[in-house]
């Protein structure tokens, strides 16, 4: 027995004592692991180091809590009630369940989650047993990337055909590879056995047989497949599944593509069974990755019309069909049909019954983990890529382009990948499956040079490593001694592992020789575990739209992405290196561009922001319906709107909900003539302020230029007038009209009527030795002087455009908020808020102090910023802006509404659509849908 697989069998024998000891117990007392493995490991004659290695991989099974989310549902009557529950035979679910916690490595409490979770989820299904109050559910969970959807719907899908549903089909995808990840992962956790098998082959997996000697006269059953591990549904072998309407007395299963032809054979297929009359069903289809191709996104709209029709007229096959879809980005599944709220409500895909949102287990590493500013894994595995690739690989590129040689910083991330397997392979994990990820082109012809490129380097590495690893003069060879500088700067200082440089060394040979680089695109083999070598697979993947979709890379390391992406969901599924990374998290390294980053970073935190809206609708009992109309009015759906109709429509149907926000114009033009523009513009709206309102006064209080009650008017006139690149800010009409203008004037016979005007200054010149003055003189008796703020880390965007830091941050915290009000009333308004909102959120948690400040202002305030902008350190000499003189910006500090957002018509104009494409649309890609 290899090491491995000895340390595989101790643990499983260590769980098995443990579990005896909890007796069904999820709670597990702080130090119970150390002392328990101490205990039942001293017949192992366990080491001080394996005791320490055990029990930090218990504390993955044991340790690691999941909350159980939130719902959002109509009011319907929930029909899985613990009464009803008593009366169905949980054979594939009681299965299932065993399975996780005896051949696993899920957490006990993930485990408990999934259970809870999953029956929520059934108590909205239609009632299988029910034939006449319901004939159409449907339903969207919320997750995240990599988080364990196929988990929690290989649940889902137990429990359902326990109850009664006997038809039931998974969309998983527009790949083949994607397609048979999935017929393979539900072969393994529902099926119980190869859906290859036949009357000479049949390999029966672990989940149909874990209850045998558990339950007395237990014997497996197993579902029909009308597809295989080999082949997607195709009315060649659908005879041989020998169904008609009537005879489904055990469930069938189908896991097919999201291709037309497909799903028009399934679709006809499933409609002669019963001569063209609806089936009893009751039918449940699960749309994996419900946000792509299901809905009228993508680049080619024809394809996606159909794939959508297809999917509708195989809901329409049965007489009872409940549809869920699961995705980590439901925007495109809220929008569906954003030209009125009727056609939203009725279109069939929209999840009017219920969307449950998903909460990741405490081990999930996401993108607040590797992407915020505060995330615990940033610094450790982030590298943010040079300039090294732009004249090798640069980012915009046709398939013609021709790769010399590969970029030095690809070349290190291999070397990386290389001496990651020698550490795990040293530590005792060497047969888990490992991989590498790069995905540096959409074309075909790119991909396919990076491959021979990278394999041209392993055999130079193989080579070296031949000839030099285990010999002590190994510093000879340029080979060792690039892999030590990686080792040196990377891996030596790392806590987690115990290990030296010379144990390394020992195994670089068995690292690199399993090593194999693939394609994982259209025209590659795939990645096949089912039939991995005894030793696992490990794998370079290179690829584009096949990594950037749904696809598992088991035991993802290595990352190396450069890739130009605008789109909130399609750049969070590029995030392959999301999910579980159990004993190893600190060993992956994500290699990625700082504006990518950047945009990582600004996503996490918008989603971030939708999910607590979520989760506050749920509180208050709110619809799908009231969800949907709410993302469709925030900046994450802005663009996701456009992209619908943006091939063919000539004007767009915007909205957005402004309500209990600070509204930053944080990025400018790279350009002198535009901003000059705007000083004087704003110089001009400052003097008009002076000379026409009596009720205007200047104050130094917190070093501001106030004034108080300004009519609306003025601000829209202003904002209509000034010229900032983002979408809220832009005009999107002839006459100027943007999304924010628009949304203050709706309001300016109420809410936005009065407004107060603040300039902010700063007294001290911060310790510049070249400070800038503030260009409006706040007149004070005694010459003080005032200067602009400055703001540090100032970044050169493509397009011509600044953003003033890496925060997006115009003002100076929180207390910009409090211009122009009663200092002591606005602060007893905030502490009230904060007083309900921490009463009302379930969790217990603090609401945001920008939020609550936002809340507590009685009238909105427009902030003026002069701004001295310094560039980061890799932009300098970069701006073109001139930075001896003020960069001017806004922004609209902007208190709750009570009046209903309005969708306004815009002129799909040219400059719109360049603003909502830079948003949402990645570029094309040839990688072309196999027909079937």
């Amino acid at each position: 027995m290899n090491t491995d697989n000895k340390f595989q069998a101790r643990l499983a024998y260590l769980r098995a004592l443990i579990d005896d000891d909890l007796q069904g117990n999820h709670v597990v007392p702080k130090g119970y692991l150390l002392e328990a493995v101490k205990k039942h490991g001293s017949e192992l004659s366990l080491t001080q180091e394996d005791v320490e290695r055990y029990v930090k991989h218990l504390e993955t099974v044991y340790g690691t809590s999941q909350e159980d989310g939130h719902i959002l549902k109509k009011d319907f009557h929930e029909w899985y009630t613990p009464q009803e529950r008593r009366s169905i035979d949980f054979h594939y679910w009681r299965r299932l369940e065993r399975y996780w916690i005896k051949k696993t490595i899920l957490p006990r409490d993930v485990v408990r989650s999934v259970d809870k979770v999953t029956d929520e989820i059934m108590g909205y299904l239609g009632n299988p047993r029910d034939k006449t109050s319901w004939n159409r559910r449907r339903g969207l969970v919320m997750g995240h990337v990599q988080m364990g959807k196929t988990t929690n719907y290989s649940a889902l899908i137990s429990k359902a055909a326990d109850s009664g549903y006997r038809i039931i089909i998974v969309l998983a995808g527009l790949t083949n590879s994607l397609r048979y990840q999935t017929q393979v992962r539900l072969d393994k956790s529902f099926v119980g056995r190869s859906s290859v098998s036949d009357a000479t082959h049949n390999k029966v997996y672990d989940v149909a047989n874990i209850l045998r000697g558990e339950v007395e006269g237990y014997r497996p059953r197993f579902p029909f497949c009308g597809t295989t591990q080999l082949s997607d549904f195709n009315t060649a072998t659908s005879g041989a599944i020998g169904a008609h309407q009537g005879n489904f007395a055990d469930p069938i299963l189908f896991v097919t593509k999201k291709n037309p032809k497909v799903l028009e054979k399934l679709t006809s297929w499933l409609q002669g069974l019963n001569h063209g009359e609806l089936l009893d069903g009751p039918m449940l289809v699960i749309d994996d990755e419900a946000d792509n191709a299901s809905i009228n996104t993508s680049q080619n709209p024809q394809l996606i019309t159909a794939i959508n029709g297809g999917i509708r007229k195989l809901l329409g096959t049965t007489k009872q069909t409940t549809y869920v879809g699961y995705t980590a980005t439901p925007f495109a599944n809220i929008f569906i049909d954003p030209e009125s709220e009727d056609a939203m409500l009725h279109e069939d895909l929209f999840p009017a019954d219920f969307i449950k949102s998903l909460d990741p287990p405490s081990n999930y590493v996401g993108a607040s983990r590797l992407f915020s500013e505060n995330g615990d894994l940033r610094e450790a595995c982030v590298r943010l890529l040079g300039d090294d690739y732009v004249n090798l690989l640069p980012l915009k590129h046709t398939s013609s382009l021709r790769v010399p040689q590969l970029p030095e910083s690809l070349k290190k991330a291999v070397r990386e990948y290389v001496l990651f397997r020698a550490i795990r392979i040293a530590t005792g994990h060497g047969t888990q499956h490992s991989a590498m990820l790069v995905n540096v082109s959409r074309f075909n012809a790119v991909q396919e040079q990076i491959k021979d490129k990278i394999e041209d380097l392993l055999e130079e590495l193989s080579a070296g490593i031949g000839a030099w690893s285990k010999t002590a003069s190994w510093q000879s060879s340029p080979v060792m001694n690039e892999l030590h500088r990686v080792w040196e700067e990377e891996y030596s200082q790392l806590q987690d592992i115990s290990i030296r440089w010379d144990d390394v060394r020992d195994h670089l040979d068995e690292s690199i020789s399993s090593i194999e680089p693939k394609l994982v695109n259209m025209r590659g083999s795939g990645i096949d575990y089912e039939k991995a070598p005894p030793g696992g697979l490990h794998i370079i993947g290179i690829g584009g739209l096949a990594l950037a979709r749904g696809l598992t890379l088991e035991g993802l390391a290595v990352s190396y992405v450069l890739r130009n992406v605008g789109a909130a969901d399609t750049l969070l599924q590029m995030g392959r290196w999301f999910g579980y990374r159990p004993g190893f998290d600190r060993l992956c390294r994500v290699h990625i561009t700082p504006s990518l980053q950047e945009d990582f970073a600004a996503v996490s935190e918008s989603v971030e922001e939708l999910r607590t809206d979520f989760e506050r609708m749920a509180v208050l009992g709110k619809t799908p319906h009231e969800f949907g109309l709410k993302v469709r009015q925030s900046p994450t759906g802005i663009a996701i709107t456009a992209a619908n109709k943006m091939r063919t429509a000539t004007t767009i149907s915007l909205a957005e909900d402004f309500s209990v926000r600070h509204v930053q114009a944080h990025t400018l033009h790279d350009s002198d003539a535009k901003n000059e523009i705007n000083g004087k513009r704003i110089l001009a709206f400052a003097g008009q302020l002076s000379q026409q309102y009596s009720r205007s006064f200047r104050s130094n209080q917190k070093n501001a230029l106030v004034w108080n009650a300004i009519p609306g008017r003025l601000v829209v006139d202003l904002l209509r007038s000034m010229d900032f690149p983002q979408v809220e800010f832009s005009g999107l009409e002839s006459e100027g009209a943007g999304l924010l203008s628009s949304y203050i004037e709706d309001r300016l016979g109420s809410e936005t009527k009065e407004w107060d005007v603040a300039f902010p200054f700063a007294r001290s010149t911060g310790g510049n030795t070249s400070p800038m003055e503030f260009p409006l003189a706040p007149n004070d008796p005694d010459g003080s002087k005032a200067y602009c703020r400055k703001r540090t880390g100032a970044i050169v965007s493509e397009g011509g455009s600044i953003r003033v830091n890496r925060k997006n941050a115009l003002s100076f915290g929180h207390d910009d908020f409090a211009y122009g009000e009663d200092e002591a009333k606005y602060e007893e308004r905030a502490t009230e808020i904060k007083r309900q909102e921490e009463e009302r959120d379930p969790k217990g948690r603090e609401p945001s102090e920008v939020w609550v400040h936002l809340k507590a202002r009685s009238r909105p305030l427009l902030l003026i910023h002069f701004l001295q902008l310094e560039p980061a350190p890799e932009y300098a000499g970069k701006v073109k802006l001139s930075l001896d003189k003020p960069a001017v910006a806004v922004s609209i500090a902007l208190p709750g509404t009570q009046i209903q957002c309005k969708e306004r018509r815009y002129q799909a104009s040219k400059r719109l659509f360049e603003l909502l494409e830079r948003m949402r649309n990645e570029s094309e890609s040839d990688e072309e849908m196999p027909d079937e």
